[in-house]
């Protein structure tokens, strides 16, 4: 910009004297206007400005864009300078009105601040009163069999779907009678058999049209605590479970006590859809109770907010889920063979056509349970494996410990050794020098006294020679 201005400067000052000398440079053009080489002169100037005259254009267009350019540019700074003081002094303003409005909820703020971060485990939390209410529901999924599946003559199954080897089936209607047909008073209908399964639907209200599901199952092969241990060992569920693509506890009930009989935690679960849909995850709460007084196995999981687990693009987050599973054994709970009951609901968040839905239900939540049952079947060589692992990794930490002393004795052993030696070979030296000098110090006393005697005869010389 400064440069500019000189040059304007400079302009302006020759411009000037080209004006305040002009009528003497006409004079003397006129004295000069007849003379040959000055014609000469102003014909070639004539002549070079009509070759050059594209050239002059371009380089008068390209100074007017120059100067254009720069005044827009000012222009545009002022723009910017003044809008940014009037967006300051509004940004202020809206500061002051914003704190002034927060004051008088400050109260109100701070705990809905607080809520963003910390979960609130004492609105959130899983109560008592949700866990006494499933302890009987294994009663009453005996009533709701005895009322839909069993016939009321014979007291024998009715086929729901498809019949299981092993049972014996009524034919008080003929074989073409099915339990499908029957419903209880709360809503819940047969839908399908598989070995050792029954299950039942229920269309939930509000819910466009998706259903309910209630399991009942026996396994004479299965322990209780096994059975617990597959599904709230997160570790090795994403070994038997090919669904789960990412399985973690992300927070823990600071109330819940510590033991081996019951906990609570959050967890975040991604489960694996098909290719042509997106994977779905969960974010539920989830507590378990073991009472060994009553030989009773209470989870119950359902859906919840967290702030550690926060939506992730590309994934479904499922907002509707909850479910409840009662395990009672046999005998006890470290013996095979038990009983359970589950029921569950969740909204995937997509319309899917009945005939699919249908298709899921009757083909992937038996094979869900019965992988299950495997691999419960299976988790004594889990552990066990485990602990193996565990030991051997330990054994392996003390062998390494064990060889690092022994090196390290070693290595002081072989110091002790350095520093003997060097204690002997000091002693050896001393011992050396003190029979050197016993060696020597007689002879220096010879030699002393046969100087003393050469001494005595060259003065004994003497004395006879005076």
């Amino acid at each position: 910009m400064y440069v500019v201005q000189y040059s304007g400067l400079l302009s302006k000052q020759l411009s000037s004297n080209c004006i305040r000398n002009g009528t003497r440079l006409a004079s003397s053009f006129g004295q000069y206007e007849n003379c040959g080489r000055f014609c000469e002169y102003r014909n070639r100037v004539a002549l070079w400005l009509k070759q050059q005259s594209g050239q002059v254009a371009k380089a008068c267009a390209r100074q007017f864009e120059f100067i254009a350019a720069q005044r827009i540019r000012r222009s545009l700074q002022i723009f910017h300078l003044y809008t940014r003081i009037w967006d300051e002094v509004a940004l202020k303003e809206f500061m002051k009105n914003w704190k002034r409005r927060t004051m008088r909820n400050a109260r109100h703020f701070l705990t809905s601040s607080i809520g963003v971060t910390v979960y609130n485990w004492d609105r959130e939390r899983i109560n008592e009163e949700e866990l006494n209410s499933c302890r009987r529901d294994i009663e009453e999924i005996h009533k709701l069999r005895d009322v839909t599946v069993i016939c009321p003559k014979c007291h024998l199954r009715i086929m729901i779907d498809v019949q299981q080897p092993g049972i014996k089936y009524c034919t008080c209607y003929g074989n073409k009678f099915s339990a499908t047909s029957n419903q209880d008073p709360e809503g819940w209908r047969p839908y399908i058999e598989r070995q050792d399964m029954l299950i039942w639907r229920r269309e939930e209200p509000n819910s466009g049209g998706l259903f309910a599901y209630k399991v009942y199952g026996t396994f004479s092969d299965v322990t209780a605590e096994d059975f617990l241990q597959t599904q709230i060992d997160l570790d090795y569920r994403k070994k038997w479970d090919l669904t789960a693509q990412e399985l973690k506890i992300i927070d823990t009930d600071p109330k819940s006590e510590k033991s081996v009989d019951n906990g609570t935690d959050v967890i975040y679960w991604e489960t694996i859809w098909p290719r042509l849909f997106t994977n779905r995850d969960y974010v539920y709460q989830r507590r378990w109770i073991m009472d060994k007084e009553k030989q009773l196995i209470v989870i119950i999981s359902k859906v919840t907010e967290h702030p550690n687990a926060p939506t992730k693009p590309g994934i479904y987050r499922v907002t509707t889920y909850w479910s409840y599973m009662v395990i009672r054994p046999y005998t006890e709970l470290h013996q095979p063979g038990i009983e359970f009951g589950l029921t569950y609901f969740d909204d995937p968040g997509v319309n899917i056509p009945s005939a699919i839905t249908a298709w899921v239900a009757m083909s992937g939540l038996p094979d869900f349970l019965i992988r299950m049952r495997q691999a419960s079947k299976n988790y004594q060589s889990y552990k066990s494996a485990k602990e193996s692992t565990n030991i051997s990794n330990a054994t392996h930490i003390s062998s390494s410990d064990e060889n690092v002393s022994k090196r390290n004795a070693e290595e002081d052993n072989t110091q002790n050794d350095k520093e003997t030696e060097i204690v002997s070979e000091r002693d050896t030296m001393e011992c050396l020098i003190e029979e050197v000098e016993t060696l020597t110090f007689p002879e220096t006393q010879e030699c002393d006294e046969s100087d003393e005697d050469i001494d005595n005869t060259a003065d004994t010389t003497d004395e006879e020679s005076l």
